[in-house]
């Protein structure tokens, strides 16, 4: 009897207990986001399926177009398209198509980073008193680096423009392009032609993010092609202040003439990503693992390096 009377009162408890418990502790866990072991072979269906989320950036981050840009694009046309890279099937062939892609347009402004740059130590050599037109076109680069407005430009005004107009390495650039891209198929990328999550604060500049909360003004921007989002990418770094730290890097391996390289600057990206150092090592991995610094080639020795 008294077994019996234990087991009604023992069903009557599990009952009690079990109608409740809160429906939601039984829902299922969120998916978590791809492992670093998964964004290094990254194919782009197990990458990052997501919208732009790991980007931070402040509101003064948009580097307009300049009016030189604007001219050198008009006067230099690309042709063709993106490739389609979520047509791919491949993962090898579709990497490789992505880097292919994108591999000049990195070139072609660091090429161009390289004469400015080039310039700049031409006007230090030749001494004051600096040309009108030197002046101003100097004026200018400090104009576009953020670069505090002096009444005369002295020596060490021009020469610390030295420290904003530089290279960034092919490598870097294509695995933050990857990362943020998801291999080049996010919606961004492929609606916007923006392959590094970058913002703007203008109401139609961009694309609106699915995610973006309701007191968020944010856009992410669109760009006429991918071209002109690389530039935007490095004037962005070559610029703002969030990535002194960056800037500060590349001028010490100058300074010693060493090799300006992906794995040395990705070190100056933790504000790029909320992630921040986690961010820093995924760049770094896919940096790694695809051995990207075999795409690098503005370089003192012109070898290959990370």
């Amino acid at each position: 009897m008294e077994r019996k009377l234990l087991w009604v009162i023992s069903c009557i408890v599990i009952f009690i207990l079990w109608i409740k418990i809160d429906p939601q502790s039984t829902s299922p866990a969120p998916a978590q986001e791809p492992s670093k072991a998964a964004s290094k072979t990254d194919a782009p269906t197990k990458a990052k399926q997501k919208e732009s989320q790991s980007t931070k950036q402040d509101k003064d981050s948009e580097t307009p177009v300049t009016e030189q840009e604007k001219a050198y694009f008009k006067s230099h046309p690309i042709t063709g398209e993106a490739p389609n890279f979520a047509e791919i099937s491949d993962i090898p062939t579709r990497k490789d198509a992505f880097f292919n892609f994108l591999t000049p347009f990195v070139h072609e402004k660091n090429a161009l980073q390289l004469e400015d740059r080039a310039r700049i130590e031409k006007i230090l050599a030749k001494g004051q008193p600096f040309s009108a037109e030197d002046l101003s076109w100097v004026g200018a680069q400090r104009s576009i680096h953020r670069l505090k407005k002096v009444e005369e430009y002295g020596p060490e005004h021009i020469q610390a423009l030295l420290k904003y107009v530089d290279i960034i390495p092919t490598s870097l650039v294509l695995a933050q392009a990857a990362n943020e891209s998801a291999w080049g198929t996010s919606r961004f990328a492929t609606e916007g032609n923006n392959y590094f999550g970058q913002w703007c604060f203008r109401k139609g500049c961009g694309l609106v993010p699915n995610s973006r909360s309701d007191d968020a003004d944010h856009e992410v921007r669109k760009f006429n092609d991918a071209r002109e989002s690389v530039f935007a990418y490095i004037d962005n770094l070559n610029s703002n202040p969030a990535y002194r730290e960056l800037r500060n890097i590349r001028a010490e391996l100058r300074t010693n003439e060493s090799t300006i390289t992906g794995l040395a600057l990705v070190h100056g990206l933790e504000k790029y990503s909320e992630r921040g150092q986690e961010y820093v090592d995924e760049i770094e991995s896919l940096i790694d693992y695809n051995e990207l610094w075999r795409f690098n080639v503005h370089t003192d020795n012109q070898e290959p390096n990370e």
